[in-house]
């Protein structure tokens, strides 16, 4: 096998594996907490059919992921990897799920899959667990693990049965922790057993739930504007209310059900179409150590009159963006910046902007985080390392380019 496409496949599979224990996952690795808890008083063989059905959700969501962001690449488009976030209606949909589950383990109510799971009490927890695979692909895969960003760039930029591959290795290290912990003999009996205290683990990890409603509204509101926060907000209310009507007027029978669902539905639809169909209000709280957001045209400019400059490319879905964004704003890195009259350009790829898309690929990103860093106009050839950054990497990266020229 070549030797460069063996090392992209292990920076793939490894950064699916520290994806694990990146926070934008964590909330949704509580299902499998409770999962694998429950499962200790039936052995390693529930055990094992847990965490495969897991892996099955996981690698499937990847694959349909990949595929629809193949097809569009052979329509014309140029996707980047998370670019499922990018969609405000997706974003107000996960939302609403994530609050569901934070209610559930609340004990608001229990989720009932119908007769037939009624039936095969094991079939639901296999659907719950398959369907924990799919929400930590379509939430957890836009963060960027170590190691993640460089595997999604190469793969992006090459042929499709290329990225498929990549990608289905970035699965096979989300779940290969789960995978180890089935296979292993003896590895089950290392789960406590379950008792009172798993109700109580339980209620708590609903405020991480609680948590990711809360950051995904915060994506909403980047792409949309302050306009989507009453609809959303009203929609949050609405499963509250219907949650509530469910439990109370069960005596009443089902047409009283019927009623309160349909009413929740249409406020649902109503608001979700609201959201979607808004007018995206332009971000006005700019953020003060940039120096020009970013455009084509202004990137252009500054390049034609010889400037240094720092292009930070991110997202607000990106938790590692977020994070280096406040690195670079710190002082240490303005001070390099004003010693060596570097203009701080910051580009958003919140939402779909094709213009910010072409960029991403003329440098060849397929993701974010991504750092350009230009010396008199000319792009300099090493690249910032695109993990979590720390001053003196940011600081000696900097200085180091710019003093040799």
């Amino acid at each position: 096998m070549n030797t460069e496409l063996l090392n992209v496949f292990l920076l793939a599979f490894g950064g699916g594996a520290l994806l694990n224990f990146m926070p934008c996952v964590f909330p949704i690795l509580s299902l499998k907490i409770m999962s694998l808890v429950r499962q200790r008083t039936e052995g390693r063989e529930g055990v094992v059919q847990d965490c495969l059905f897991y892996a099955a959700g996981v690698l499937l969501s990847m694959l349909c992921l990949t595929g629809a962001l193949l097809v569009l690449r052979a329509t014309g488009s140029f996707l980047g990897w998370g670019y499922q976030l990018q969609s405000p209606m997706l974003v107000t949909a996960l939302l609403y799920i994530t609050f569901l589950m934070g209610l559930s383990f609340s004990g608001w109510y229990e989720v009932h899959l119908g007769a037939f799971w009624r039936a095969n009490p094991m079939g639901g927890r296999y659907v719950e667990s398959f369907m924990a695979g799919v929400l930590s692909t379509v939430i957890g895969t836009p963060c960027a693990a170590p190691f993640m960003v460089s595997a999604v760039s190469v793969a992006l930029l090459q042929p499709g049965w290329y990225s498929l591959f990549v990608f289905q290795f970035m699965g096979l290290g989300i779940v290969f922790p789960y995978l180890m912990f089935a296979l292993v003999p003896g590895a089950v009996t290392l789960l406590p057993k379950p008792g009172k205290w798993t109700e109580y683990l339980k209620q708590f990890l609903a405020f991480p739930m609680y948590l990711t409603s809360v950051w995904l509204l915060h994506v909403l509101v980047s792409q949309k504007g302050v306009a989507v926060l009453f609809p959303a907000l009203c929609s949050v209310v609405a499963l509250v209310l219907l949650i509530w009507l469910l439990r109370c007027v069960a005596e009443v029978g089902k047409i009283s059900q019927g009623v309160a669902l349909l009413l929740t539905v249409a406020m649902l639809v109503f608001s979700s179409i609201y959201i979607g169909q808004s007018a995206t209000e332009n971000p006005s709280n700019i953020a003060d150590p940039v120096d020009t957001q970013f455009s084509s045209a202004n990137l252009q400019r500054l390049l034609d009159a010889g400037e240094n400059v720092f292009v930070a490319v991110g997202a607000e879905w990106c938790l590692l963006c977020k994070t280096n964004e406040v690195l670079i704003g710190s002082e240490k890195v303005r001070e390099v910046f004003r010693a060596y009259n570097v203009k701080y350009v910051q580009a958003s790829w919140t939402k779909m902007d094709p213009e910010v898309t072409d960029y991403l690929r003329s440098v060849g990103y397929g993701s974010v985080p991504c750092y350009v860093l230009y010396v008199k106009g000319k792009r300099i050839k090493e690249q910032l390392p695109t993990q979590l950054l720390s001053d003196e990497k940011l600081v000696s990266f900097l200085v180091k380019n710019l003093e040799d020229r």
